[in-house]
């Protein structure tokens, strides 16, 4: 059973872009480093990939790139919690901004996910969007400003601490996952040293002259980011990991 959601955390999700072969080489450097800067480490796979890619045991979180809010039953061509659990799945992202919900589905599905032990990462576009998930009580809330995603954006983000802050009000044990525009390792490290709990990156990394050396290296400057952020506090506290599973 793949172990809850921690931060520090760094999220990759390929979208559509790469074939099982590359994927898999991907895991499988992003897992290694992971377990090397003790970064939890996501991977948000297409639906149909997760099975192998589980099976690689990579010692990433598996993350299905969506799912319906459907029980077991008559219904053809859906994706239920149960169907992502049984090809081995942790979680799900939901309300991706290429595949948005309506507040009533995205409520429904977070449901079903939780009901069958998959954490889930809900997308928001917004701070408001943002503090309406984290009303859901998803396991992280991934605030991704649209005008961001995709591009090359910068370091100075002013906006995550009290965003995080915002959302800790809501749900305590929501974890706070920023990103947009996360282009290089060093708005890795920034984003991290707000104090957000996770970070990630797409085009980033994939477009990388060599991916799987830049996935080490973003998630290198996650966990950096994080002891920026931590380290006085972890010293104090005697710990430097909040374990956050809503499932």
């Amino acid at each position: 059973m793949t172990p809850p959601l921690t931060a520090p955390f760094f999220e990759i999700g390929p979208k559509n872009l790469l074939r099982r072969e590359a994927l898999a080489e991907l895991t499988l450097a992003a897992g290694r480093a992971g377990a090397d800067y003790g970064v939890s480490v996501v991977v948000t796979v297409p639906n149909v990939l997760i099975a192998p890619i589980a099976d690689l045991d990579a010692g990433v979180h598996v993350f299905a790139q969506g799912m319906d809010a459907d029980r077991l039953g008559s219904s053809f061509g859906r994706v239920t919690a149960e169907a992502l659990l049984d090809a081995g799945a942790a979680g799900v992202m939901l309300d991706h901004d290429a595949a948005p919900l309506d507040e009533r589905t995205l409520a429904a599905t977070v449901l079903r996910a939780k009901e069958v032990g998959l954490a889930t990462i809900v997308c928001a576009g917004s701070a408001s969007a943002g503090l309406a998930a984290a009303a859901l009580a998803p396991t992280a809330v991934l605030v991704e400003p649209a005008n961001l995603i995709g591009t090359a954006g910068t370091s100075d983000r002013e906006w995550i601490p009290p965003i995080t802050a915002a959302l800790r009000r809501v749900d305590p044990a929501v974890l706070a996952m920023h990103a947009g525009g996360v282009s290089s390792p060093e708005i890795v490290r920034a984003i991290m040293a707000t104090g957000a709990d996770g970070t990630g990156s797409t085009s980033g990394v994939l477009a990388a002259p060599d991916p799987l050396a830049a996935a080490r290296l973003f998630i290198a400057a996650a966990r950096a980011g994080w002891d920026d952020a931590h380290a006085g506090a972890e010293a104090r506290s005697g710990g430097n990991a909040r374990t956050l599973n809503h499932c």
